[in-house]
This record gives structure tokens, sequence and C-alpha cells, in this order.
């Protein structure tokens, strides 16, 4: 946005362009034909591919990285010659002398300064005068606001900064409209959630449970039904357990097993009814003979029936938490929809923190380690790319075709394998 109200040429993100270049295009305003926000073509560096080294100009490509932190440079690289470097540094610890350094702590605590104060000034501006927020002016306000506030921060890309903002003013937006429309009530109001189903052959709108009309309903759970939520979580997590257990068993069967009435036809599951019946049997069974069953018993009989066994156990218990995790997200629902419905003018505010502000300071806070990230990777893929000399390739290939011929030496045939051996062993050791 800064770019377009001062016009100013940013690489690979915008072009100032005269009213006659645009004439010469026939009017054509398809940005690629003027901003071109491809990545370079890689480059390989003869010298270093041949004898190693880092060159200084593929270093000098992360110039604004050792203008901002230029005491980071030395800490890295060391010269090599006048046009090489290599690193200071083990390899493996490119990441922890990056971020452990000084200057780029002190980067990540001038940035944390920056922004000091930031989601309360987004709180007071945006949800306590909730009712005086002029939308159509309020995002170029924030924008001007968040570009001051990164005015004197190096490295940090200032437009994807304004896109996290953007990006977040469209939910805040909508919100506003309809608060600013119905009123403060309108954060408490619960909408049926109608959704298209077949009835009869035709799309028809049928209600499907409830929604939030402008609180979200995961939102709620998470921030006052937590317990409720991981009761709920819980159960589903066991329901996925039994799952992953019963394909454990049945891979565990023997092919003899898999051809029982127990398992079906396709091998890929258990007959319910079948393996109930068995089930029934052999508890009975082992209840009149007083010998347990047991899965790892070196008899396959008896190991195949206590497997049986588990598996109907199992079954069980999934059919009985199917229905009680059917019931619990039900009642789990109607609670969300009873607590929007009675929440306080606090509690919605803290809601509308959560849904409005917290996703935008959350990636804001992100960006000095994305950037710092980033330069570790690209160090690390400098120090990859020339790691291994196109010399010292050769040589290995040199040394591994020499002990394959000495190696051949060994081997026996008849009379014309000995002559396909011999001039393949020549050519190995390059005779």
């Amino acid at each position: 946005m800064d770019a377009v109200i001062n016009r100013q040429s940013i690489d690979k993100f915008s072009q100032l362009v005269a009213k006659q270049t645009l004439r010469d295009n026939g009017y054509n305003l398809n940005i690629p034909r003027y901003v071109d926000s491809s990545a370079a073509a890689p480059s390989w560096d003869l010298h270093a591919t041949m004898l190693g080294g880092i060159p200084n100009s593929e270093i000098a490509e992360l110039h604004t990285y050792w203008q901002a932190l230029p005491n980071l440079y030395p800490a890295l690289f060391t010269p090599k010659s006048a046009a090489y470097s290599a690193l200071a540094i083990a390899k493996q610890d490119v990441n922890a002398t990056i971020s452990q350094h000084s200057q780029v702590l002190k980067f990540i605590s001038a940035y944390n300064q920056a922004f000091e104060g930031f989601d309360a000034h987004l709180n007071t501006n945006l949800i306590q005068n909730w009712q005086s927020v002029k939308r159509n002016q309020v995002e170029a306000e924030l924008s001007v606001e968040l570009f001051t506030r990164l005015s004197s921060i190096a490295l940090i890309d200032k437009y994807r900064a304004y896109q996290f903002l953007n990006n977040q003013w469209q939910t805040i937006n909508a919100d506003l409209e309809m608060m600013q429309t119905e009123g403060f009530a309108a954060t408490t109001q619960v909408d049926a959630n109608l959704v298209v189903k077949k009835k009869d052959g035709k799309d028809t709108e049928v209600q499907d449970g409830w929604k939030g009309h402008i609180l979200p309903f995961e939102l709620v759970q998470q921030t006052y039904l937590s317990e409720d939520l991981a009761a709920l979580a819980a159960q589903e997590t066991r329901v996925a357990e039994i799952a992953s257990l019963m394909e454990e068993i049945l891979e565990s069967l023997s092919e003899d097993d898999k051809e029982q009435e127990t398992v079906k036809e396709s091998q890929d599951g258990f007959v319910n009814s079948e393996l109930a019946k068995a089930a029934k049997a052999y508890l009975k069974e082992q209840k009149d003979s007083k010998v347990k069953f047991t899965e790892d018993s070196p008899e396959p009989e008896q190991s195949y029936k206590a497997k049986i066994i588990h598996a109907n156990t199992l079954i069980d218990e999934e059919k009985a938490l199917k229905k009680s995790v059917k019931e619990a997200a039900t009642a789990l629902h109607l609670k969300t929809k009873t607590t929007i419905e009675a929440l306080t003018e606090s509690e919605v505010n803290n809601l509308l923190q959560l849904k409005w502000i917290a996703p935008l300071t959350t990636e804001l806070a992100a960006m000095p380690s994305a950037v710092i990230t980033q330069l570790t990777t690209q160090v690390q893929a400098l120090a990859d790319k020339y790691a291994v000399t196109y010399s010292q390739v050769a040589s290995e290939i040199k040394n591994t075709e020499q002990e394959l011929a000495e190696m051949m030496i060994e081997l026996t045939g008849n009379e014309f394998d000995l002559q396909g051996l011999a001039e393949l062993t020549s050519l190995l050791k390059g005779e």
C-alpha cells in the first residue's frame, strides 16, 4: 500500500511506469509485464565447483543481511582468497551461531519493542470503540501505524506484514459491519446452521445444528469449554486407537486364520457377527478348560483364539465409544449455544480479541524468526553447494574403480568370461 501511495519502485514487487510505456504496450496493465517476481536462475561458480570455497559474489547476494547485521558476516565466513571464502564454523553450528549472535538478538529485541503495545492499540480502536470505527478509513490508518512501527526495522518485509493486516481486516470488517448495523447483541446471537441436502431427489435447505452469528463455536469451546472439548477429543482419540489396534490384529493373523469366517472375504476387516459368535465360544471354552488363551502363545490355535477375543472386546468398546462420542458432541454443541447466548460484555470482548487481534499479532511476532530461519537456510545452502568438489568426486570414482578391478581378479569363469573380465579390468584401471 505504501508503495502505491508513495509511487515507489520495489524490486519484484512494484514498478513505476511512464505513461508512454503504457501507450507503447497498448495500455496492457498485466502486472507481470512490468514486474518480474520470478526467482533468479541458479548459477554455479566453476572455480568453486572444482577447487572448493564459497564465492564472495554469492555471499554478497545476501547483502541486506550483512548491512543490517555487519558483525555476523565475519562470525560465519573466513577469507580463503581474494574472491572466495569458507565457513568459519562447522556447518552444524550455523543455526546456533546466527540465532545466538548478539546483533541478531538485538534485532529481535528492537522488533519486539517496536510492536510493544500494538495489540492494546488495536483492542482500544477496534473493540473498545467498535461503535465509532470508521470502517472505510481505519484499515488505511492501521497500515500507517504498522509501517511507522516498522520504519526503523531492517530485514522485515513490510509488505508481507501489511498482507497479514489486510487479510485479518477482512474478518474484522465483516464483523464490525454486523455489530454497527445490528448492535452489540449480534455478538451473542446464534443462528440456525442451514445446509443443502438431497430430499426426494431435490436440493433442500435444512437445519444442521447451530452456528455463531459472529463468534465461532470452535473459539468459544476452546476458550470457555476446554474441559468438555478435551474429554470429547480423548474419546475420539481412543476410537482412532481402536481402529489401529484392529488393523494390527488382522495383520498378525496367519493366512490360514484369515480364511476363517471371522474375517471378511476381502480380508480387509472382521465380520462382526461371526467375531462375536466365535469370541463367545472361545470365552466359554477358556472358562471350562481353565486354560487362558494368550496372543503371544507358541500354540497357533491358542494365539488365534486370544486375538479373536481381544478383537471382539475392542469392537464392543468401539461401539460404546462411538455412541458416547455422538452424545457428547451433541451435548457440547448445545452447551456452546447456551454459552454464547449468556456471554457477558467482558467475555465477548475477550473472544473478539482472540478472533480479530490475536491471529494478526501472532503472525507479526513470528516475522523476525522467519527472517533468521531464511538466512540460516541460505547460508547452509551455500555451504552445501560447494562442500564437495568435482575433483573429490572424480578421485572417489577412480578409487572405487581400482577397488572393483582388484576384486574382479578373484572372479572365475570359462575362457570367454575371463577374457571379458580382463578387458573390463583394463578399462577400470585406465589401461
